[in-house]
């Protein structure tokens, strides 16, 4: 991650106000994590005592993700509901092919993805693609 990705990744986050949307941090991958008592440092070497292996999301999970507050519309019942939401930020390039499979699945389930650029950001909605709307 870029530190212009990283940057633009703290903006959003501090925004959370919990209201009408909430967002977090998603790791992919995996890595080695112990206790801070099971862990010694010796300058750049550390050693983990009881070190258990830490699998975050699988490959393809946007940066961030979270839910965010919408009001169905009157045929609905006008109830306000939680929708699932990807955020993923691309300062350059583009969305890999492991993104791209779980955007379009986010999508086809109802879900929302953001695609977070310098020039703007793209919000893909699986309800209005759901109507046909693409």
């Amino acid at each position: 991650m870029s530190a212009a990705e990283k940057k633009r990744m703290n903006e959003i986050l501090l925004q959370n106000d919990g209201r009408k949307s909430y967002i977090c941090r998603i790791n992919a991958g995996s890595a080695w994590t112990a206790g801070p008592r099971d862990t010694e440092y010796k300058g750049k070497i550390i050693t983990l005592k009881n070190a258990r292996r830490f699998i975050g999301a699988p490959p393809g999970w946007p940066d961030l993700a979270g839910y965010q507050s919408v009001t169905i519309t009157p045929d609905m019942v006008g109830k306000t509901v939680a929708i699932f939401t990807g955020h993923e930020i691309k300062m350059t390039g583009k969305l890999n092919a492991k993104q791209k499979i779980f955007r379009d699945r986010l999508i086809r389930m109802g879900g929302r993805f953001i695609v977070d650029r310098p020039d703007g950001c793209d919000i893909i909605n699986g309800w209005e693609l759901q109507k046909g709307e693409e």
